[in-house]
């Protein structure tokens, strides 16, 4: 059986993380905060996914600081997800772009609407209230089993 991890930040209202938590309720995979690295062996996976919310446009400077340090460490494939005030697509994909450049297989991107109070958001109550709901966790859901599927059976 293949192992999979999930590297992860989750700062200022934990949106990555209570998706991540929801999406990977019962699956066989571990979750990373990414504070809490420095132990991890991540030779026993056979694939790791990098998950974060995005701050300034871009996921948290430590996935970026992680990636460096222990890049020679890191199974070839991946997967990326991402929490965003706006929420469709071009900051998991811009991501990926970043891993492929980097020698990484990317297996697939998922990014949903997070509640978001940066900058001027703050001003009005914040951007994306009560996300990642229901209907995110769903699809969160679906994007992991088919994620799982597709590496258990990239093999055979």
């Amino acid at each position: 059986m293949h192992k999979t991890a999930i590297i992860y930040v989750s700062e200022h209202h934990g949106n990555t993380e209570k998706l991540l938590k929801e999406v990977c309720r019962g699956q066989p995979i571990d979750l990373f905060n990414i504070a809490c690295t420095e132990t991890i062996n991540l030779s026993q996976y056979s694939c790791v996914g990098f998950a974060s919310g995005i701050y300034v446009g871009k996921f948290h400077k430590s996935i970026f600081k992680f990636l460096k340090n222990r890049r020679c460490e890191f199974p070839k494939n991946s997967f990326v997800v991402c929490t965003s005030g706006i929420g469709k697509g071009r900051y998991a994909l811009k991501f990926s772009n970043y891993l492929r450049d980097q020698g990484f297989t990317v297996l697939g991107e998922f990014e949903c609407k997070g509640f978001d109070t940066f900058g001027p958001f703050k001003l009005f109550g914040g951007f994306a209230k009560g996300h990642p709901d229901t209907c995110d966790i769903a699809n969160g859901t679906a994007f992991i089993r088919q994620l799982l599927n597709t590496i258990e059976h990239a093999d055979t």
